[in-house]
């Protein structure tokens, strides 16, 4: 799906999001401006497919999952169907974003994934490599580069992983690229910014990658390796790929995994993934180099599937 595809009108007043299973439904205010709101969430959920209820399709609140209001010039978007809480916006971007993690926390609560990773992925061979760790770690960065490299992006933030046992298989969003400003020396990815821009905010650029770079919404692939970035500008080479201990792709799992079902839950199945999973700790200092060591390496291996 591209940004076109989709069409809100200002009357309408239930959306309905893909889920898995499931549509999520979510009610707007009537004194909030849906065609903004349209724009807004184009920017940040460019292959999350959503469309309008019409009035003969309107829900009761029973049936609605996320409420978006306006008062006080400010907007609240808050959890309906479950205990979920809500955030306060003062635009139209800011609200699109806090919706996009409602939405999210949603298809969790709801039980349609076992947990979210605070992680980056793309597709290689058929399969999923998963990059995972701290903010500001390079992993949007590697991801991108990757996706340059002919890897189909599935995600540099946010992933969802559908089940707590094996198969492992995990579930794009569909949400925008992002590429931290001011981007690395090197001109790959500054042509890749410059010719998927869409909006940059707060130091943050959105980029709509075009069908063949990226995949969206629901897009499931099964798991084939975990890579943890360590990027040091002290390394003594460009790059440097070594096989990760279970114990360390464990930790680095279960601190970005967001799920329901409880911290006990989280370590037993995150412990069981990262025994049965190929994991790589990825040394680096240039990130263009990383990426060709990386995608080098995962190549040329048979990748196993877990």
């Amino acid at each position: 799906m591209t940004p076109g595809d989709t069409f809100i009108a200002v009357e309408d007043k239930h959306l309905a999001f893909a889920g898995f299973g499931r549509d999520l439904v979510v009610r707007v205010d009537s004194n909030v401006d849906a065609a903004e709101l349209q724009e807004a969430l184009l920017i940040f959920l460019p292959r999350w497919a959503f469309w309008p209820r019409m009035a003969a399709q309107a829900v009761d609140v029973d049936g609605v999952d996320i409420d978006v209001a306006f008062d006080n010039q400010k907007f609240r978007i808050a959890a309906v169907s479950w205990d979920g809480g809500y955030s306060i916006a003062a635009d139209f971007n800011n609200a699109a974003n806090a919706l996009a993690g409602l939405l999210i926390d949603a298809i969790l609560a709801h039980g349609m994934a076992f947990c979210s990773l605070h992680a980056a992925a793309v597709e290689v061979g058929g399969s999923a490599v998963v990059m995972a760790g701290p903010s500001e770690a390079g992993k949007s960065t590697l991801a991108l580069r990757l996706a340059v490299r002919g890897c189909r992006h599935l995600a540099d933030d946010r992933i969802l992983l559908l089940g707590g046992d094996a198969p492992y298989r995990v579930a794009g969003l569909g949400l925008a690229a992002k590429a931290r400003t001011p981007l690395p020396p090197g001109p790959e990815l500054a042509a890749l910014v410059d010719a998927r821009w869409y909006l940059t905010d707060e130091g943050i650029a959105y980029l709509h990658l075009d069908d063949d770079e990226a995949l969206g919404f629901g897009d499931i692939r099964p798991l084939g390796s975990v890579v943890l970035p360590r990027r040091n500008p002290d390394l003594d080479v460009d790059a440097r790929l070594e096989p990760a201990l279970s114990g360390d792709i464990a930790r680095s799992l279960i601190e970005q995994a967001t799920s329901p079902a409880g911290p006990a839950a989280i370590v037993a199945s995150m412990s069981r993934l990262a025994e049965a999973c190929q994991g790589y700790i990825l040394h680096y200092r240039d990130g263009a180099a990383a990426a060709e060591l990386l995608l080098s390496d995962l190549s040329n291996k048979k990748h196993r599937m877990i």
